[in-house]
């Protein structure tokens, strides 16, 4: 299911004006960066985000995963990454497809804890990525992108007043759209359930390069460990455990990148104890080793 691409045969995206998605560092002053982007016609590793992203298709066709479910890509089509949601696209060898790509932070939408978040991390078996682009949601949120690509691109004063604003009118047609598709008594229980975990999930995200235990989590929740953990399951569909390690391996793949820190470095300051351990929590969600991946990078 991880198959690795052959950096090798990958086509030169950046040729045609398009680049490889790769995870950018938001800037912490204006946390939100768009691109255009044109998956590669080979199938490439899963990849996740700590952000939030919405994509809408410029033009071409493909195939897009998002974990075990698969979607056919048309033009029109709006797709909603979902949080830590593994993913990745492929696109049609006679037809490829071209992207504007939105990343994000929930901070930007009054803090991070509005309901307008919601499609952002839905685990209901309800939740469909896909927004076909026949549908009047899809085609408000792609005219709302590319005006926000517009205006990242020219930067005139005040720009990003306005992008907020282009940005607070998607998440209201996402959250309109699925506020129609997903039970009511599922919408509400999930906003909730996801709301009362958001201490827990933050002292993750800020200490991920420390030894945190189900204990801490517990007690930033105020809860039983036994209740914390049920919590943290039913809301973000996977253990504790499960979750600090995929954020530790984000943050791992954002340092490989750097071909002057060492492997050891980068384990070490991701918070894992050993070699051995990182290899395989490593390999066994990205599909390749670390050596593997750095090389991999270095060929984009």
């Amino acid at each position: 299911m991880n198959e690795a691409a052959d950096p090798s045969v990958r086509p030169n995206a950046a040729a045609s004006g398009f680049i490889v998605k790769r995870d950018y560092n938001l800037n912490k002053n204006f946390p939100i960066h768009i691109s255009r982007w044109m998956p590669s016609i080979y199938m490439e590793p899963f990849h996740w985000h700590t952000s939030f992203e919405v994509g809408y298709c410029i033009e071409g066709k493909g195939l897009f995963h998002f974990e075990d479910k698969r979607y056919e890509i048309n033009t029109g089509d709006v797709f909603v990454v979902s949080h830590m949601e593994q993913h990745r696209a492929q696109s049609d060898p006679l037809k490829p497809c071209q992207f504007h790509f939105l990343k994000f932070d929930g901070s930007l939408i009054d803090g991070g804890e509005n309901e307008l978040l919601a499609p952002f991390f839905m685990k209901s078996p309800y939740f469909v990525n896909k927004i076909d682009g026949h549908l009047p949601a899809a085609v408000q949120i792609g005219a709302l992108l590319r005006d926000i690509w517009n205006e990242m691109q020219e930067q005139e004063r005040a720009y990003t007043s306005m992008v907020r604003g282009l940005l607070l009118q998607v998440c209201t047609h996402l959250f309109r759209h699925y506020a129609k598709e997903i039970p009511m008594e599922e919408w509400t229980r999930s906003l909730q359930a996801y709301k009362k975990l958001q201490p827990a999930l933050g002292l993750i995200h800020q200490q991920y390069d420390e030894p945190i235990q189900l204990k801490d989590l517990a007690a930033s929740l105020s809860l039983s460990t036994s209740r914390a953990y049920h919590l943290f399951k039913e809301t973000m569909g996977e253990g504790f455990k499960e979750y600090l390690t995929k954020v530790r391996i984000h943050e791992s793949k954002k340092k490989l990148s750097d071909p002057n820190v060492s492997i050891t470095e980068v384990y070490l300051s991701c918070g894992f104890q050993g070699h051995a351990s990182f290899y395989r929590s490593f390999k066994q969600i990205v599909g390749m080793t670390p050596k593997e991946f750095r090389k991999y990078m270095l060929t984009l």
